[in-house]
C-alpha cells in the first residue's frame, strides 16, 4: 500500500475481519514498520504498509471450468451453443421471455444473466448500475532480475493513489513468467468494453515497473525492461456501489443476474452462481433468496428497488477518454 490512507483503511478491515470471522481473520496481518517488511521478505521501495497472509494457493481457473464443463456435458439435457451471441431479450405477451440471437429466438420462462460488463446491453436500464472497464495484463520474462534465488517469494497487490496493480510468477517448469496486470490510470479504460485492442501505454508501464516496485538487481544490471511473451486486455463490469448485483431483477420476474463484480470475480462468483441457480431452481425467490443470505451470500450483494435507489444517489466522476468527455455512473474511488 502506497498511502497512509490505504494502510488505516486496511488496518480497520483486517480488525473488522477479526471480529466478524475470526477463522479468516487469523490468516491476515497489516504490517507498516519498514524493518517488519523486510523479515517477511518484501522488498518494496516507497510502501507504507502491507497486508500479509502467509497462506495461500494456485489455481489455473480455465482449466478448472473446461473439467466442469466436461462433466456437465455428459448430461444429454444440456445444450451448450458456443458463439451465439444474445443480441436482445423482450418479454412475451405469455409470460416468457424471448431471446433473439444471430441464430434465431429462444423462447425461455427463466433467464440467468452472467452477462458482467455487457449486463446493460440487454438490460439498459442497468447502464448506470455497472459500467465495463478495461484491464490490461502481460506475460513477462523474469530475465536475470527475477530468475532462480531472485524469482519473487509472494503474490503483490499494489494499490495507492493512481495504483491497482497485481503480480503472480508461474513455477519455474512452466517458464517462470511474471504475470503482471494493471496500469490503468496510463491508459482509457473505464467505459470501455473493446478487448481487442492492447494500450501501448499501459504496456510499456507493465513492461518497466516492476524493476521499480520490487528491489531487486534489475537496476544494477541495467534491465530496465522486460520482455513481454504476451500482452491483452479484458473487460470487467464495475459497480455503482462497488458491490455485485445479484438476483431477480425487479419488475422482471424470471429474469436473473449476477454480475458487476469491480475486478473481484474470482472470491465472489462462485457464491453469487450458487445462489442465482437456487433461485432459479424454487418457485419461492423470495424464501430462497433468505436461504441463500443464511448459506453465506451477503445481503448487500442482493439486487432490490432500495438499493438500486440508493446506488444512484452516489457521486459520478468526469472521465476523459481519448480527449472526449463523458459523465461514468460510478463510484468515485473506483475510478
Amino acid at each position: 500500500m502506497y498511502s497512509d490512507e490505504e494502510v488505516t483503511l486496511a488496518k480497520a478491515a483486517v480488525n473488522a475481519l477479526h471480529h466478524s470471522n475470526p477463522t479468516m481473520g487469523k490468516l491476515c496481518r497489516v504490517i507498516s514498520d519498514p524493518d517488519e517488511l523486510l523479515k517477511v521478505g518484501l522488498a518494496v521501495p516507497k510502501a507504507k504498509g502491507a497486508v500479509i497472509s502467509d497462506v495461500a494457493a494456485r489455481l489455473w481457473p480455465y482449466k478448472l471450468v473446461t473439467a466442469i464443463w466436461e462433466q456437465l456435458l455428459q448430461d444429454e439435457r444440456l445444450n451448450l451453443q458456443t458463439r451465439t451471441p444474445v443480441l436482445s431479450i423482450t418479454a412475451s405477451d405469455h409470460g416468457t421471455w424471448v431471446l433473439q440471437t444471430s441464430r434465431g429466438a429462444i423462447d425461455a420462462g427463466k433467464v440467468v444473466m452472467a452477462t458482467n460488463a455487457y449486463t446493460s446491453y440487454l438490460v439498459p436500464s442497468m447502464a448506470d448500475l455497472i459500467v465495463p472497464c478495461r484491464g490490461q495484463m502481460s506475460a513477462l520474462l523474469p530475465g536475470t532480475a527475477f530468475s532462480g534465488s531472485s524469482r519473487t517469494q509472494r503474490s503483490y497487490g499494489f494499490v495507492g493513489p493512481h495504483k491497482d496493480d497485481y503480480l503472480i510468477q508461474r513455477p519455474d517448469q512452466t517458464g517462470a513468467h511474471l504475470m503482471f496486470g494493471g496500469g490503468r490510470s496510463f491508459g482509457p479504460s473505464l467505459n470501455i468494453s473493446d478487448d481487442a485492442k492492447v494500450d501501448e501505454n499501459v504496456a510499456k508501464y507493465l513492461r518497466t515497473t516492476l524493476p521499480h516496485l520490487l528491489s531487486s538487481t534489475s537496476n544494477e544490471k541495467g534491465e530496465r525492461e522486460l520482455k513481454a511473451t504476451h500482452q491483452w486486455t479484458g473487460i470487467m463490469g464495475f459497480s455503482r456501489d462497488n458491490l455485485p448485483w445479484v438476483g431477480e431483477v425487479p419488475g422482471s420476474a424470471g429474469l436473473f443476474v449476477l454480475a458487476g463484480y469491480t475486478g473481484h470475480g474470482m472470491p465472489n462468483a462462485w457464491l453469487c452462481g450458487k445462489s442465482v441457480a437456487a433461485m432459479v431452481l424454487e418457485k419461492n425467490v423470495d424464501a430462497t433468496v433468505e436461504k441463500c443470505v443464511e448459506q453465506g451470500l451477503p445481503r448487500a450483494y442482493l439486487m432490490t428497488e432500495e438499493r438500486i435507489k440508493k446506488a444512484r444517489e452516489l457521486d459520478t466522476v468526469e472521465v476523459q477518454d481519448e480527449g472526449h468527455a463523458f459523465r461514468a455512473e460510478i463510484v468515485a474511488e473506483e475510478a
